[in-house]
């Protein structure tokens, strides 16, 4: 029995399960998470299908390619000039355009059409990347497999109607409002308007916007195979799990739905990169200190040299050396200023004389300053970084400092202040052990849900029943009108007998 065991396993090693794995949005750090997602698959035994407009340089026999046009109208590099000069917090509906854009233009790419109209291909699973669309949800029906979805940023309203229910707007925290848990009467009032006009855009605007796209692009591949394509109302709601980029440990998050797996540090490799020889140098012999300070991929400061001078100065009179991820190359710089187009974030990092990063706050690069316990300047520009940084800032690692084009005593005031307060260490340090405190790594952990999904067929087990249970049931709806109509029928009843004792009274003085 025990070889019998042992066999059943080394064939499921040796098979795998078909994963496939659609990351099509054009953002060079959501491609940081599929190539996360595509490496612990491959790694466990799986083979991958990856769609993505950032193919990976890997030439393992087991994952297969899809890449996407690149050329998209949409570019997601924003200059830092921009920012100041219109509010993105409040663009959402923007957004959700290009998000729509850059779906239909999936839609269209030929290879992508080449898979759906493919009726040999199967699959086991998808995992489908979630950004203000849930088009891809289609994806699950045409190929008959369970699918999972991807959270990048931390959308609560947005995570939990599509697993479980809308969450309790007076405690739970959203990306695009950026307040932080306990919340003000204002901020609970904030909430809640947020919390209405999201679901009712949603259901009454959106919804119908998405399943015209959705039949566009799934319906000739189901007709092809002879079937009906399921209502788009079904199918978005059908995700067998969600997994969340994030982890507990860097939010508030007062409630976990059963089918939300937090899975965030997933994409840091077990094994980190050495550093390249020069940048090891430089660490190495920064006695005092490094600060690395980085915008991430997408913000530039083109057209704002007056701020790049300002941070200079700023910079040159810290005792600490400035690791500076900038594509800028037409400035001066002090001694103690390096200037890079590229840097290894995760490496430097992970270097024990790194004592501070200065970031736009995006998810991936505050997971990754937890994960290694170095405290954090927040400088959100848009999106998710404010309440990424908010949360930060809550949870005492962290100091934010509005950006702005005259920002450098304010910067230089946080810096000095991080640096020499030991409570930011000590606090980063903690807040990384929780993050480290886990049952299993997260890459672990994730090989284990999606293969959990597979064997169970859809896992109905984490399946939440507020999915199918109706609105006027889910909120008490018809215990409340129970509650006010008994009083009506009382007084009704009451009514009438005193009308008829009144009636037979006067009947009775008649005869």
């Amino acid at each position: 029995m025990k070889w019998v065991i042992i066999w059943i396993l080394f064939l499921n090693m040796c098979t795998g399960y078909r994963v496939l794995l659609v990351f099509p949005f054009p953002f060079k750090s959501h491609s940081i998470f599929g190539e996360g997602f595509v490496r612990h698959l491959i790694n466990a035994g799986h083979e991958v299908t990856y769609v993505t407009p950032f193919p990976l340089n890997n030439t393992n026999p087991k994952l297969h390619q899809i890449e996407l046009t690149s050329d998209n109208s949409f570019k997601p590099s924003l200059n830092l000039k921009d920012i100041f000069e219109r509010n993105m917090r409040h663009e959402g509906w923007k957004i959700f355009l290009m998000m729509k854009s850059v779906a239909e233009k999936t839609a269209l790419n030929v290879k992508v059409q080449e898979l759906l109209n493919d009726t040999g291909r199967k699959f086991d699973v998808a995992v489908v990347e979630w950004m203000d669309h849930e088009i891809y949800s289609g994806f699950s029906a045409v190929f008959e497999c369970p699918f999972i979805w991807f959270f990048p940023y931390d959308q609560y309203i947005e995570i939990f109607r599509l697993i479980h229910t809308p969450p309790n707007p007076a405690y739970t925290p959203n990306a695009k409002t950026i307040n932080v848990p306990p919340f003000t009467f204002k901020q609970r009032v904030q909430e809640l308007w947020y919390t209405m006009v999201t679901l009712f855009r949603r259901h009454f605007f959106i919804h119908s916007l998405e399943e015209e796209t959705y039949r566009i692009f799934f319906e000739p591949a189901m007709n092809k195979r002879g079937k009906e394509l399921p209502a788009y109302s079904d199918v978005k709601y059908n995700a067998s799990i969600a997994f969340s980029g994030s982890h507990i440990s860097l939010r508030d998050l007062p409630e976990v739905p059963s089918a939300l797996k937090m899975i965030g540090g997933f994409h840091v490799k077990t094994q980190i990169e050495p550093l390249p020889e020069d940048l090891q140098k430089i660490m190495d012999r920064s006695k005092q200190g490094v600060i690395l300070f980085s915008m991430g991929t997408q913000l530039t400061f083109g057209g704002l040299s007056n701020l790049v001078t300002e941070l200079v100065n700023t910079f040159s009179k810290l005792k600490y050396t400035v690791l500076w991820k900038t594509n800028e190359e037409s400035f001066a710089l002090p001694s103690n200023v390096i200037a890079k187009k590229w840097v290894p974030q995760v490496s430097v990092l992970a270097h024990p004389n790194c004592i501070l990063f200065i970031t736009h706050g995006g998810l991936l690069s505050v997971t990754e300053a937890v994960h290694f316990g170095v405290p954090i300047i927040g400088l959100p520009a848009f999106a998710d970084q404010f309440i990424n940084v908010r949360n930060a800032v809550n949870n005492g690692f962290a100091k934010e400092v509005k950006l702005s084009v005259n920002m450098g005593n304010e910067l230089l005031l946080a810096i000095n202040d991080v640096t020499n307060d030991p409570r930011y260490l000590a606090r980063a340090k903690e807040i990384s052990r929780i993050y480290h405190s886990r049952v299993a790594p997260p890459g672990v952990e994730l090989v284990h849900w999606i293969e959990e999904v597979v064997t169970s067929r859809g896992a109905p087990h984490l399946r939440s029943p507020a999915l199918t249970m109706p609105f006027y049931q889910k909120y008490y709806l018809d215990l409340a009108a129970t509650i006010l109509i008994i009083p009506v029928i009382m007084y009704l009843t009451r009514s009438l007998i005193y009308s008829l004792r009144k009636s037979d009274l006067k009947n009775k003085k008649n005869d």
